[in-house]
C-alpha cells in the first residue's frame, strides 16, 4: 500500500507524457501561440505529439519487454535504458520534423526539440550513470513553461510554481519507490530544468 501511491505518480507522470503535457498546457494560454490555432488543428497537433512521443515509444518498449530485451517497464539497470532511450529520441526528433512543416509558434517547435536533445544526453549520462528521467522530464517542462513566460512576455506564475511542486511529488514517489538517490533526483531535475528554460532564452 505504502509503494501504491508512488507508483500511481510515476505512471501518471511518466517521462513520454511530458510533451503531451506541455502542449494541453500551452494551448490552454490565453496567448497568440495559442489563440491564433482552430479548434481541429490542436487537436490534430495533439494527436500527433501524443502519438510520436507516448504511443510509438511505449509500443517499442513494451515489444523489447515481450522479447526480453529489457527485463522490465521500469528499466532499473543502465544496460536496459540504452535503446529505448535511443529509439524514444528518434521518435521525439521525428515529431519536431513533423511539427517544424507546421507554421505555428516555435514555442512548439523549440520545446520537441529541446526535449529530443534531453534524450539523447541522458543516454549519453546513462554510460556513466544513472539519472532520473522521470525529473529530467519534469524539469524540462518547468523549464519550458519559464522559458516561455519570458519569451513572449506572459504571467505563468501559477502554472510554473504548480508545476514545481509536481516535481516535489514526483520526486518523493521515485525516492520512496528505491529507483534513484536523492543525488540522480536532484540533478535529473536541473539538467531538465537549465537546459529547456535555456532553449528559450538563448
Amino acid at each position: 500500500m505504502q509503494e501504491k501511491i508512488p507508483k500511481i505518480i510515476s505512471l501518471i507522470f511518466h517521462p513520454l507524457l511530458i510533451p503531451s503535457y506541455l502542449f494541453i498546457s500551452v494551448f490552454n494560454m490565453n496567448s497568440y501561440v495559442s489563440l491564433l490555432i482552430p479548434t481541429t488543428a490542436k487537436f490534430l497537433i495533439f494527436s500527433l505529439v501524443f502519438i510520436t512521443t507516448f504511443l510509438f515509444p511505449l509500443l517499442i518498449i513494451l515489444i523489447m519487454k515481450r522479447r526480453g530485451l529489457i527485463k522490465s517497464l521500469q528499466m532499473e539497470s543502465k544496460e536496459e535504458r540504452v535503446y529505448p532511450f535511443l529509439l524514444t529520441g528518434i521518435f521525439f526528433f521525428l515529431s519536431y520534423y513533423m511539427l517544424k512543416q507546421i507554421q505555428i509558434s516555435e514555442v512548439f517547435h523549440l520545446f520537441l526539440l529541446g526535449i529530443t536533445i534531453l534524450v539523447f544526453l541522458s543516454l549519453l549520462i546513462n554510460f556513466f550513470s544513472k539519472i532520473s528521467i522521470h525529473m529530467v522530464g519534469i524539469g524540462g517542462m518547468a523549464g519550458a513553461l519559464t522559458g516561455i513566460s519570458i519569451r513572449i512576455n506572459l504571467d505563468l506564475v501559477l502554472l510554473i510554481s504548480f508545476t514545481i511542486l509536481l516535481a516535489g511529488f514526483i520526486g518523493f514517489a521515485r525516492l520512496k519507490l528505491k529507483s534513484h538517490q536523492p543525488i540522480q533526483i536532484y540533478t535529473g531535475y536541473l539538467l531538465g530544468f537549465l537546459f529547456m528554460a535555456g532553449i528559450y532564452l538563448l
